[in-house]
């Protein structure tokens, strides 16, 4: 027969416990104590970005003057979908204002940007993406990458190229897995 124990802390409800209700040590200590870091390209970690460059100085600097939305496309996540995050930034704030997710290949990847909605659209597939994050590119390096796809502005996406760094940058500092 299980013994039972009386808890220090007077808890009517509580009561008497018998042992062999209380869980083992095993099932205590199976919860992870770090939080599973999140992928690359998932709705969490667009609003981590989001929620990080509104609270640095530097981008709230160098977006100060930017009052434009920019599409960033990953392609063939490892989920399996086509991923459309839309960005507003205007007076120095990062806002995320569509996410779009969809089954790989997504009829996403044949639409036109609409230039009078859009700044400049990127899209790559998720390795190029990864390659970003982890610095073996730049935002340059991948301009010029024939996986990376750059439409819109140029010129007005190069006069504000410090504040595009800015958010690589931001983006590289947050843990994630790939």
């Amino acid at each position: 027969m299980a013994r039972s124990v009386q808890y220090r802390w007077n808890n009517p409800l509580m009561g008497k416990i018998s042992r062999a209700a209380l869980p083992t040590r095993a099932a205590r200590c199976s919860v992870p104590l770090v939080e599973e870091k999140h992928r690359l390209w998932s709705r969490f970690l667009a609003d981590v970005l989001v929620a990080r460059l509104n609270a640095d100085a530097k981008f709230t600097k160098l977006a100060g003057k930017l009052n434009e939305t920019i599409q960033l496309r990953c392609f063939d996540t490892p989920d399996g979908t086509d991923v459309a995050a839309s960005y507003r930034v205007s007076a120095g704030k990062a806002e995320l204002v569509k996410w779009v997710e969809e089954p790989a290949p997504a009829a996403l990847r044949d639409e036109p940007l609409d230039k009078n909605a859009y700044l400049a659209r990127t899209s790559a597939p998720y390795r190029i993406w990864v390659k970003l994050d982890t610095g073996e590119f730049g935002v340059i390096d991948a301009i010029l990458s024939p996986h990376y796809k750059f439409e819109g502005a140029k010129l007005k996406v190069l006069k504000n190229i410090r504040t595009f760094q800015r958010i690589s940058e931001i983006s590289q500092t947050i843990e994630k897995r790939y």
